[in-house]
């Protein structure tokens, strides 16, 4: 997937501005797809001058313009060509497996750390997906509405049920690395008292 498809699928919704669409990849795609601003903005650019989205000024703040960018009917086709082709699957690449491999090198303490941090950081997703998962069933999560707003009523229950899904998916995923590490610090334990 590509940043791109990620824009076309916010805006598939409603138009935004650049700001808004940063705003929702740290609320709901970035469940999935982690993108910086200074991503967003070069590839809304780079999607206008293809004619995947256009653009007009708003007003902004004081001394400021923002632009409101929306999906165009191409974009629109591109998008749902995009939905409808098999899933490329991205390479794996894995830098908390790729040291643990390589920190036989380090005292236990540097091992254990990295697990507990590993531990810690999958706990904290684990907490926020849990609690978007409960917006998501109660039918407030705010991209939820959104999305809901824009189609007709006989769909709701299929736009919900994926996102419910999704979001599954992302909960069953962070708790097979706190399952992992848990495991792994379990056996470090019985590798200490070996020695």
């Amino acid at each position: 997937m590509s940043l791109k498809f990620a824009l076309l699928g916010f805006l598939s919704t409603e138009a935004a501005s650049g700001f808004d669409l940063a705003r929702e990849f740290g609320e709901s795609v970035g469940w999935f797809w982690f993108s910086s601003h200074s991503q967003i903005y070069p590839e809304l650019r780079r999607l206008e001058t293809e004619g995947l989205v256009a653009s007009t000024p708003s007003p902004g703040g004081p001394g400021k313009q923002k632009r409101i960018y929306r999906l165009t009917e191409q974009g629109e086709t591109e998008l749902q060509s995009w939905l409808e082709q098999p899933t490329e699957y991205a390479p794996i690449r894995d830098v908390e497996r790729v040291k643990l491999v390589f920190l036989d090198q380090a005292p236990v303490e540097v091992i254990r750390r990295h697990l507990e941090d590993h531990k810690k950081h999958y706990e904290d997703l684990l907490a926020v997906y849990t609690q978007q998962l409960r917006e998501l069933h109660r039918g407030v999560f705010p991209r939820l509405v959104k999305r809901l707003a824009t189609r007709p009523r006989n769909s709701h229950e299929m736009i919900t049920g994926l996102k419910v899904l999704a979001m599954q998916g992302n909960i069953a995923r962070v708790r097979t690395e706190i399952h992992w590490a848990e495991d792994a610090l379990s056996w470090l334990e019985g590798m200490e008292d070996q020695t």
